[in-house]
């Protein structure tokens, strides 16, 4: 027995829902690439500097601790 049109419409459907579902694996995946990448190459080296700013406390210091900071508040608002 062959297919309904509906049975036809759902399965079309499904596949491209489930072709939707692939595509955004791929870009959660790839988002979590460069949200690594973005910590590693990039936050991560300004929280050591930030720690090295603090100690010195000066006022050159608080602002480079507080633009740090702010990327990581902006940085956590795209996670």
């Amino acid at each position: 027995m062959g297919q309904t049109s509906l049975e036809t419409s759902v399965n079309h459907v499904l596949a491209d829902l489930e072709t939707l579902s692939d595509q955004i694996r791929v870009k959660i995946h790839l988002a979590n690439m460069e949200a690594k990448k973005t910590w590693n190459e990039e936050l991560e080296p300004r929280l050591f500097e930030a720690r090295v700013h603090a100690t010195e406390a000066k006022a050159a210091s608080k602002a480079a601790i507080e633009a740090t900071v702010k990327a990581f508040k902006d940085f956590s608002a795209k996670l």
